[in-house]
């Protein structure tokens, strides 16, 4: 239902944002499918953050810090909490925000970071855990591995 969605603001964030190797969509419908399995009106309180809305599940606070030019620099967006209930501003956000923290997952290393490094970050997770093995499950089917 969001495959257009999903697929312009990873094309848009990508080509404005230009990593070496780009953001796949089947990474952001894998996200999608365990933060809120498409479930555009999602909520869910989050411990130690207060609470995270819509399809991408983006929290309070990454909403505030998505709208600072100190925090990103450049391309910050203006949105509020309730942006985050309709499911095209909840894409281009969590997009941008993934793209945040991918940025941060790499000045935290000295190896090249991936883009299942930045959802670990993203959904404050471990390497092993149950929300990562279902990601994981999640994107090797979209990738017909399963």
């Amino acid at each position: 239902r969001y495959d257009s969605l999903i697929r312009g603001w990873t094309r848009y964030w990508n080509e404005v944002l230009k990593p070496l190797d780009p953001l796949d969509p089947n990474i952001i419908k894998a996200l999608i499918a365990t933060e809120s399995s498409f479930n555009p009106t999602e909520w869910n309180k989050i411990r130690g953050s207060g609470s995270a809305h819509g399809l991408m599940q983006v929290t309070k606070k990454s909403v505030q810090l998505l709208n600072s030019p100190i925090e990103l620099r450049d391309h910050f967006i203006e949105l509020d909490n309730d942006d985050m209930l309709d499911p095209n501003l909840s894409i281009c956000a969590g997009i941008r925000w993934l793209f945040r923290k991918r940025e941060i997952a790499q000045s935290r290393s000295k190896k090249a970071v991936t883009w299942r490094d930045a959802i670990i970050l993203y959904k404050d997770a471990k390497t092993g855990d149950i929300l990562m093995r279902r990601f994981d499950e999640n994107y090797d089917e979209l990738r017909g591995l399963k």
